[in-house]
């Protein structure tokens, strides 16, 4: 990036600040009301109660009260994040990959047993067919077996006639 174009974005960048810095008191508020909120929830539950509080944001203060308590979270979890390293003797950035490590095996994890559940469901589905087919060919044999039948029957008609 050159630096005019570092410039302009960081214009931007400052005026769109400027302009959302009104909000900030009221940004910080929602942003404490999130956190007593999902703060302690089950973790497969915040996600949940976090969607639907920015919806609520969304509904009552519009698209620039959501981009001022985005800019007031992203502050906050850098706030905490660099708190979390000073309290545990780490770089923020050895915090970062802590938990940037965590969610890659996360993924592995679930990528593994996706692929165990994919590799279940075709044997079943095979399972599934070769049970389909075997069932269509003793369904012809049984077709086979009834046409021997009238022929047997039709010849022996026949012969009595």
């Amino acid at each position: 990036m050159d630096k005019e174009m570092r410039r302009r974005l960081i214009a931007e960048a400052t005026a769109e600040r400027e302009r959302l810095l009104p909000r900030r008191e009221e940004a910080t508020q929602t942003t404490i009301a999130l956190m007593r909120q999902s703060t302690g929830q089950s973790p497969d539950l915040v996600p949940y109660l976090n969607v639907a509080y920015i919806q609520a944001v969304k509904r009552v203060y519009g698209e620039d009260g959501v981009l001022a308590f985005a800019l007031s979270l992203a502050n906050w979890a850098v706030a905490a994040l660099d708190d979390v390293a000073r309290y545990t003797d780490r770089t923020p950035e050895q915090v970062i990959d802590r938990y940037e490590t965590s969610i890659m095996e996360v993924r592995q994890a679930q990528a593994e047993e996706d692929e165990q559940e994919k590799k279940a469901k075709e044997a079943k589905e095979a399972e599934e067919a070769k049970e389909a087919e075997k069932g269509k060919k003793d369904e012809e044999g049984k077709k086979d077996e009834e046409g021997k039948k009238d022929e047997e029957g039709r010849e022996d008609e026949r012969e009595s006639s």
